[in-house]
């Protein structure tokens, strides 16, 4: 995995074997066993290679990414506040093995007439909000946005923002 890794960044920097073995002083064979999994690198080499494709070491050590996620409906994180009706279920995953994910996407219901929390909230990744039926009104900062079924609203990261179920039935949205 490790060799694997470290030919895929090294080809995708477009820097072959010979190359990167004079830049780091290191036999082409003995880069070439390294990505074949044939040898294991010392730390030493491990830090002129990472130097040479700059990235951190961490990068090669990395598992393969996911190219999907599939979150089944019945095994969706399921977040229940207290003091309030809402339940959140979120859609995209709330951990990568990188840290946070770029995107937020979480399923709710707004009981009629009511706020999404009593405070505003802020989001370490952007959020996506579809409304599926009805209405709500989104305080987003300074700035109101009126959304009806079928609109959408994309919201940066770190900006704070409520949502305000404007119907007397209850409102789904993502």
């Amino acid at each position: 995995m490790l060799g694997k890794r470290i030919r895929e960044i090294r080809k995708n920097k477009n820097i072959n074997l010979t190359e990167m073995a004079e830049k780091i002083d290191l036999s082409p064979s003995y880069l070439s066993q390294i990505e074949r999994g044939i040898i294991n690198p010392s730390l030493a080499a491990l830090r002129k290679i990472a130097k040479v494709l700059q990235v951190p070491i961490y990068e090669f050590l990395k598992d393969d990414e996911e190219k999907g996620i599939l979150i089944e409906k019945d095994k969706r994180i399921k977040l229940e506040l207290p003091d309030s009706d809402i339940i959140y279920e979120f859609l995209t995953p709330t951990r990568l093995r990188n840290g946070i994910p770029n995107l937020e996407v979480i399923y709710m219901k707004l009981n009629p007439h009511s706020w999404s929390s009593e405070n505003e909230s802020v989001h370490s990744a952007d959020e996506f909000i579809f409304v599926i039926g009805g209405e709500i009104e989104v305080c987003l900062g300074d700035a109101e946005y009126h959304l009806s079924e079928g609109d959408s609203l994309y919201i940066m990261k770190d900006n704070v923002h409520r949502l305000y179920n404007l119907f007397k039935l209850p409102q789904n949205g993502q």
